[in-house]
């Protein structure tokens, strides 16, 4: 389960300026939902995302992932944590360019405890979703719907209980939009798994069993 109490992110620009991108959350999701944050750009969406997983420390408040309180975990265990139980699908698939596509789907596995048959599940992954052919290539070699299906790939590799998805299907055309939602569809159907996904698309909505929206850093049903 994960669970925000009171959650506020601020941050004060030059002067008094004091940007509430978060503010005073209360959020539940239960384990095995798929939970999905419409809002437009600016709306927070982004920083909530990032204080579930663990990447931005509230300014107030707590998180708790699984029972756990992230932020009375070191640097080294946090870290532990956010790679075996977090998988994050980000806005921008970031993919190393000088790595093929099979080793940038291996990378998170270097921060976990999980290196058996690290290969043959990278190599499975890609196959899901369609690009097993594409192994050996580079990053500069793929479409942006490519890129962001070997970012899915890459969150899944660990095995994570609970995937965290910021506009993936961004930059996207409506057809290659639908695939990359129909594979989303299909990781939380087969891998039991808890799913908190961000967009500014309303239509998308229909994917989720548990939708929220976000004005302002405030979240309403």
């Amino acid at each position: 389960m994960i669970e925000l109490k009171s959650v506020s992110k601020h941050y004060r620009l030059s002067g008094d300026v004091l940007v509430k991108a978060v503010d005073d959350l209360n959020l539940t999701i239960q384990d095995g939902e798929f939970a999905m944050i419409v809002g437009r750009s600016g709306s927070g969406k982004t920083t909530l995302l990032s204080l579930i997983g663990g990447l931005t420390r509230p300014t107030q408040g707590s998180v708790h992932v699984d029972g756990v309180d992230l932020w009375s975990l070191d640097d080294a265990n946090q870290s532990r944590f956010r790679a075996e139980k977090i998988g994050f699908v980000f806005q921008i698939p970031s993919l190393l360019p000088t790595l093929t596509v099979l080793d940038n789907v291996k990378l998170p596995t270097m921060f976990a405890r999980q290196h058996d048959r690290v290969g043959e599940k990278a190599l499975g992954l890609l196959q899901m979703v369609g690009l097993s052919e594409k192994a050996h290539a580079y990053p500069s070699q793929l479409s942006v719907g490519q890129q962001k299906r070997v970012a899915l790939a890459r969150a899944l590799v660990n095995g994570p209980e609970i995937v965290l998805a910021d506009e993936p299907t961004s930059d996207l055309d409506k057809t290659t939009e639908l695939e990359m939602m129909k594979l989303i569809e299909r990781v939380y159907a087969e891998g039991h798994r808890t799913i908190v996904m961000v967009t500014h698309t309303l239509e998308l909505a229909s994917y989720a069993t548990k939708v929220r929206t976000m004005v302002n850093g405030v979240l309403s049903e």
